[in-house]
């Protein structure tokens, strides 16, 4: 489907394009930093043929984009830069992930969304509000493109960590529900490493945008790439250390849990002691013997018991002491 489609010249925004025109445009001469950029949502085949007809895109890009569900990254086809990223959104308590491909060329921007629902018109916006920063060409608009998908990462990083204190807090608690703290640590660890799937790959297409020599990436962008990198850096090193601490929290649960066993069983080894010295000695005095000692003993019933409730008493307050009861 198509979202927008617009021709821009000194970068000012010279109105809706129709696709027809594209590569009328293209062949005219225009001012230097002159682009068209279009943005597709969900394509079909027919459309994303229509792409490559107007903008002359390699077929195994478009294969790409065509299949979906492909692996971030930065592909060089002639004078076109391909790249694909990953952006996750949250829908309820899962996270989403989408990808957005992005096809950019000495006069052109084609962005393609698969699963990203939450549009990029707030980037064509902010740009247009800058002119003479958008008629630096197709780079800038890569520039702000990338910067949003990296923005977008924020929120959800302090969501993580937010999670993760909150179960830090709950975790020592006696009352917590070991179960389910483990459930939650686990849902938290699979969310994490779904950030970090979208999160480390940018880090080396940033880097090579940063460096990379190409007519579309002039001189003056790359101090911008560059703090995109530092941005995707921070996030990265951020999941490293959140990774850490999951990994810590979880061991910790582990942990309790083992210790929670232990102290069960103690508790049940001493109690079963304690109850153990009434059986035996009962168990002793009931044995169909005639000659037993006390047996005809005036007092040996009431010994019996005493002695009963005496060693109990006495292991009730040994374990006790030791905490075991």
């Amino acid at each position: 489907m198509l979202i927008n489609c617009a021709a821009y010249v000194n970068g000012v925004n010279q109105g809706d394009l129709d696709i027809e025109a594209i590569s009328d445009f293209l062949d005219a001469k225009q001012p230097d930093g002159s682009f068209v950029w279009v943005a597709l949502l969900e394509p079909d085949a027919l459309m994303l043929a229509k792409m490559q007809e107007e903008f002359g895109l390699h077929e195994l890009a478009i294969e790409d984009t065509n299949r979906g569900s492909q692996r971030p990254k930065l592909e060089e086809y002639g004078n076109t830069l391909f790249l694909i990223v990953h952006t996750i959104e949250r829908k309820g308590d899962e996270f989403i992930d989408g990808e957005l491909h992005i096809y950019a060329g000495e006069k052109f921007v084609l962005t393609v969304r698969h699963r990203v629902t939450t549009d990029f018109r707030k980037v064509r916006t902010e740009l247009e509000r800058e002119p003479a920063f958008l008629a630096q060409g197709p780079g800038s608009a890569v520039h702000g493109l990338l910067d949003e998908v990296v923005d977008r990462f924020f929120p959800l990083l302090a969501d993580l960590e937010e999670r993760l204190d909150e179960l830090e807090e709950t975790i020592f608690a006696s009352t917590t529900d070991r179960r389910a703290a483990a459930e939650k640590l686990y849902e938290l660890k699979r969310d994490t490493m779904c950030l970090r799937r979208a999160v480390t790959p940018l880090e080396e297409i940033c880097q090579r945008l940063v460096s990379h020599k190409h007519i579309m990436i002039r001189d003056d962008l790359r101090p911008y790439f560059r703090d995109v990198l530092d941005h995707v850096t921070r996030i990265d090193e951020s999941l490293d250390n959140l990774r850490d601490m999951e990994n810590s929290a979880a061991q910790t649960n582990l942990s309790l849990i083992t210790l929670q066993e232990s102290e069960i069983t103690k508790r049940l080894a001493g109690w079963g002691a304690i109850f153990m010295v009434p059986t035996i000695i009962g168990s002793i005095y009931g044995m169909n013997f005639k000659h037993m000692p006390e047996l005809e003993w005036a007092f040996g019933y009431p010994f019996a018991l005493a002695l009963m409730a005496g060693g109990s008493v006495g292991l009730w307050w040994f374990f006790r002491r030791i905490r075991w009861v």
